[in-house]
């Protein structure tokens, strides 16, 4: 059983990191690109949700594709930083802690990337559940995230399932950090209704989708 001061701690280790975020990404445009192009050819929703948006990285991607998106991160430095470099035109930014989250309301599409690696095995199933609990009839998921540790993971791994997450001024954090099987995870939202399919897209990360029948 994860312990809920690790959760804590992960949230904490985000706001910390906000200000230095967009730095430690600075080369995930290319990384990236191959999940963009599959995100946007998905096709057009009106009402997105994404989860974890951090500094709003992929939210740019989805005002190209979603008439609204709401935008939803622990932190609120994020957030705040997600404001400057998003703007607010057409997107409601929300105050989530997402293991805490109830769905209120569905949606189209629901997407989160670099996410359900910092969802505890314990804890997957209740939040796939949610996910699809907030998805209107033929909606679709999508994400993005790591199906193998890089060289630098397997340097701060701790345990099965944890990171030891150092930020530029020193201080450390430990956080969730699980890799899922792939195979296992298109399997797991098949069962909740889901047609999917995925793809690798670099030595670590991959790109899955799914809709809701």
């Amino acid at each position: 059983m994860t312990d809920k001061n690790i959760l804590h701690e992960q949230i904490e280790y985000y706001r910390a990191r906000a200000q230095e975020y967009d730095r430690s990404i600075s080369g995930a445009v290319a990384v990236f690109e191959p999940a963009t192009r599959l995100l946007t050819q998905l096709g057009k929703f009106n009402r997105v949700l994404e989860l974890a948006c951090g500094t709003g990285f992929w939210t740019k991607t989805l005002l190209q594709i979603g008439g609204h998106v709401t935008a939803a991160d622990a932190a609120p430095e994020m957030l705040q930083i997600a404001r400057e470099h998003v703007g607010n035109e057409r997107i409601t930014y929300q105050q989530l802690d997402l293991f805490q989250w109830q769905p209120a309301e569905t949606f189209d599409l629901v997407f989160f990337a670099n996410w359900l690696s910092h969802v505890p095995p314990e804890a997957l199933d209740d939040f796939l559940n949610k996910v699809r609990a907030s998805l209107r009839s033929g909606g679709c998921i999508a994400l993005v995230d790591q199906h193998a540790p890089s060289e630098a993971d397997s340097a701060i791994a701790k345990e099965d399932i944890y990171a030891v997450r150092p930020l530029e001024d020193g201080r450390e954090f430990t956080i969730v950090k699980a890799f899922y099987n792939l195979s296992e995870l298109e399997e797991k939202i098949t069962k909740l209704g889901f047609t999917v399919t995925s793809q690798k897209f670099s030595e670590t990360f991959f790109f899955l989708s799914g809709t809701l029948k």
